[in-house]
């Protein structure tokens, strides 16, 4: 039993690291049910937007980037940028996070660490739940 909750706890932290150390522009955070979230580093949940997949530019652009505003990054922030972490260019010229090739969005009504109320939002709009990365 003592070598299983070990295993587990090797696990959950190769998880978070996997999160945490790629960069400090990311960091994690439980919602209401207990899912692990990924985060900016200021705690606010980050979000995918459906309409992205498979695009060169970001699609949520004008009113929709004022509810939803767009993890912009620095020069600085783009050079630092590893594992599931990268960039977009948006229309504007300015950079952008993605995650695993997404663009990365904030979501306005979120108020408090942990709020995931933009999850699901027109069935378009997802917050990144740790144990589905990858999928």
């Amino acid at each position: 039993m003592k070598i299983f909750i070990i295993f587990i706890a090797v696990l959950c932290l190769s998880l978070i690291s996997l999160v945490a150390s790629a960069s400090t522009l990311t960091s994690l955070v439980t919602n209401s049910q207990g899912e692990q979230l990924v985060a900016d580093a200021y705690r606010r949940t980050l979000y995918v937007f459906d309409a992205d997949l498979n695009q060169t530019v970001p699609a949520c652009n004008g009113d929709c980037a004022e509810v939803w505003p767009p993890y912009l990054l620095t020069d600085q922030d783009a050079a630092s940028l590893s594992g599931p972490l990268g960039k977009i260019i948006r229309m504007n010229g300015r950079q952008q996070l993605t995650y695993e090739g997404r663009p990365v969005y904030t979501y306005a009504y979120d108020r408090s660490v942990g709020d995931d109320l933009g999850n699901a939002v027109g069935g378009v709009w997802h917050s990144i739940v740790v144990g589905d990365i990858g999928k």
